[in-house]
């Protein structure tokens, strides 16, 4: 059975605004390191799932340190990877539902 990595609806959005951002604010070279840093992440949750800490309101999603402001959500089961949610620590935490 091949890996699958499944995207949630809020968790594309979120991307896509943060690579945005970047792109507009910092630059494309910015921009394309985070989207590297999400595969190797990617990559790494495959591997060991487990290293993400569990949030408290759902014990089946965990986060991630993606970088010093932003945290991935997600979810394991087998051999599929779900993305659930990304955050940037810098806005209003009661934006975060997993917090």
């Amino acid at each position: 059975m091949a890996r699958k990595v499944i995207w949630t609806k809020r968790a594309e959005r979120n991307f896509d605004e943060i690579v945005d951002y970047l792109e507009e604010h910092a630059s494309e070279k910015v921009a394309v390191k985070f989207i590297k840093n999400i595969d190797d992440l990617i990559e790494k949750l495959f591997k060991h799932p487990d290293i993400g800490r569990k949030v408290t309101k759902t014990k089946t999603i965990r986060h991630y340190r993606i970088d010093k402001h932003k945290r991935m959500y997600y979810r394991k089961h087998g051999k599929k990877l779900t993305i659930v949610f990304i955050f940037d620590d810098r806005r209003n935490p009661d934006d975060n539902p997993y917090k």
